[in-house]
């Protein structure tokens, strides 16, 4: 099993390798070199988790100088193979539909190349047994999303894209970096399991746990697209698809919950839970409100991603490990399908993103339209999908948990209800109704059964079935399910907000379309419609701050010395000079016999210090 295990870790480095260099070759091999290595880390995934019985504990050391050493260790248990599991299963599938959707890219073996070097990050970060190695694997994602997100580097919106992300993850990623030195200063150890028995010993001050605690977390919510670092999710997706898929829906963005999880009994004894679920219900709320008025299909799902990511970190904060990251597995699935069925639709459509252009494409494409509904239906949480059963158990953890109980509780139950709202005005307004752009719909193609429509029908059967699989799941996760008692009324209540909700979003966005533009056009709405649509301006806000008050704030105080000090300085040197100068040209006025006595006068003063320090 050990060997399995490096293996699995060194295969997709290798692998981006051999994919790029083949490509070079024929672009051809590109593609089916990372086909082969992709499914070559699931089936190696399957075998780990079919022969699992204790964890692979591999410790091993970076480097070392004397006494002093760093780690780099691999920790593989149940928690760790579900993620290896989820990364490798979902990134063959993502790798299979991309044969079709990069068809037409001359940049192929640079594609697959950066997907399996990304793949390959994720599978060291899920199976890091230090903060050392898993540092490495964070790093490795980043420096792989950022190529991702900016592949079509030659146009400005994806290479600005790939700036952003680049920026708002790296701002996180300086608190990570921080908290592994304070870890390492403090307690001398940077493994997992050891820091969180340390924790739960109380063998670390609790003041400064906390504080490693924020810190991890601030890195964890810049790489999971949470409030306020989640402006760069948004724009990552001028990447192409498959990319959204991959990174963005189901493995990249679930590696902050992943760092917290990990951590949790770390998290549950510097009592800073409660800064988690806070800032995920902030998130939950923002991201669901804000998925109501986006146009573009991804769009939707970006802000439905950072919404769904809220869930699971509201989860975790309301201390149930098992509902977290239940959800957070599930999502992964469900959000797969759903990207790559966008993926689907915009390949077809001539790469059209605005649902405003669609309608009635369940006629062109009705097994997409079908597998994209069954994925809206888990993502609405309606039973017996996945999403409904680990949606249910964190609203249940928000409700019974004094801490999460009141505005936190809400938020979460509002985020939970518009999902169906979102979901379902995507999915009419695209397959439903009559076509809006007739001319656009004449020209959509049908997608391929093989490559695109297969992986779509593997994550919908899946999603399905996972949903008969929960506290098994729960279990692999947390080693437990979630124990709270279900709130009386919770599901008939849950279940009437959102077959009302339904019913409302059918009737305005495909029975009266137009009463819906009547409405979005008052000034009222309008106004509504405009916060929403640009997530709040904490985009606009986060830039203000740091051009105006960190860059500018910066660059005046830079001015300012410069000018009244620096400047200052050397303007009083010449003045200085100039009155020295003044004043002993007065001891020269050309005659001699002030030349004389002035001489004497000199004289006579050094003779006066000489006489007293002789004296003295």
């Amino acid at each position: 099993m050990p060997n399995l295990a490096i293996i699995l870790l060194m295969l997709p480095m290798f692998g981006a390798l051999f994919a790029f260099l083949s490509g070079k070759i024929n672009k051809k091999f590109a593609f089916w070199s990372a086909e082969i290595i992709g499914l070559s880390l699931f089936l190696i995934t399957l075998k780990l988790y079919s022969s699992y019985t204790v964890p692979i504990d591999l410790p091993m050391t970076w480097f070392s100088l004397g006494d002093f050493s760093i780690p780099f260790g691999i920790y593989i248990d149940e928690l760790s193979l579900v993620m290896l599991l989820i990364a490798t299963g979902l990134g063959f599938l993502d790798i299979h539909f991309a044969h079709d959707y990069m068809a037409k890219d001359p940049h192929q073996p640079r594609y697959y190349a950066k997907v399996l070097f990304f793949i390959g990050g994720m599978i060291l970060l899920v199976s890091a047994k230090d903060m050392v190695s898993l540092f490495t694997g964070w790093e490795f994602m980043g420096l792989a999303s950022y190529l991702l997100i900016s592949f079509w580097h030659d146009q400005n919106a994806p290479a600005d894209a790939g700036v952003s992300a680049f920026l708002f993850t790296r701002f996180g990623d300086i608190f990570l970096f921080a908290s592994i030195g304070l870890l390492f200063y403090l307690t001398g150890s940077l493994d997992l399991v050891h820091l969180n028995e340390l924790a739960s010993n109380g063998k670390i001050e609790q003041n400064m746990m906390y504080l490693i605690a924020i810190f991890i977390f601030i890195a964890a919510i810049g790489k999971s697209g949470q409030f306020p670092l989640f402006p760069w999710l948004m724009r990552a997706m001028e990447g192409p698809t498959t990319v959204s898929a991959l990174i963005h829906g189901a493995t990249m963005v679930n590696s902050g919950i992943y760092i917290v999880a990990r951590l949790f009994d770390f998290y549950v004894a510097a009592e800073a839970l409660l800064v988690v679920a806070a800032f995920g219900a902030i998130s939950a709320f923002i991201g669901a409100t804000s998925a109501l008025v986006q146009s573009e299909l991804k769009k939707v799902l970006a802000y439905s991603t950072m919404s769904h990511l809220s869930l699971a970190f509201i989860g975790l904060g309301a201390g149930s490990l098992a509902a977290g990251m239940t959800h957070l597995v599930n999502h992964a699935v469900f959000k797969a399908l759903l990207f790559l069925g966008a993926g689907a639709i915009i390949m077809s459509a001539s790469h059209v993103k605005d649902m405003w252009r669609f309608g009635g494409l369940k006629t062109k494409m009705p097994l997409v339209a079908l597998f994209m509904g069954l994925g809206a239906l888990s993502l609405s949480g309606i039973p017996p999908f996945s999403g409904f059963y680990s949606k249910d158990a964190i609203i249940i953890a928000t409700l019974t948990n004094p801490l999460t109980s009141g505005l936190i509780s809400s938020l979460t139950l509002i985020a939970g209800i518009l999902s169906i709202a979102y979901i379902a005005r995507l999915w009419f307004l695209t397959f439903s109704g009559e076509p809006r752009d007739k001319e656009l719909f004449l020209k959509t193609s049908k997608p391929s059964f093989f490559w695109i429509v297969l992986p779509l029908a593997i994550m919908a059967i899946a999603t399905f079935l996972m949903g008969f699989s929960q506290e098994s799941i729960a279990k692999l996760v947390s080693g437990n399910v979630p124990q709270e008692e279900h709130v009386s009324g919770l599901f008939i209540g849950l279940m009437s907000s959102i077959t009302l909700l339904a019913l409302i979003v059918y009737y305005y966005f495909v029975k009266r379309l137009d009463l819906t533009k009547k409405i979005a056009a008052q000034p009222l709405m309008r106004s509504i419609h405009k916060v929403l649509f640009n997530g709040y301006f904490i985009e606009f806000f986060i830039h203000y701050f740091a051009k105006e008050v960190v860059i500018g704030g910066f660059a005046k105080s830079i001015n300012w010395i410069d000018t009244y000090i620096i400047d200052a300085t050397v303007n009083a040197t010449v003045k200085v000079a100039q009155r020295v100068k003044m004043l002993f040209a007065k001891t020269h006025t050309g005659y001699t016999s002030d030349n004389s006595g002035a001489m004497a006068f000199g004289i006579l003063i050094l003779l006066i210090i000489l006489f007293i320090g002789g004296a003295m």
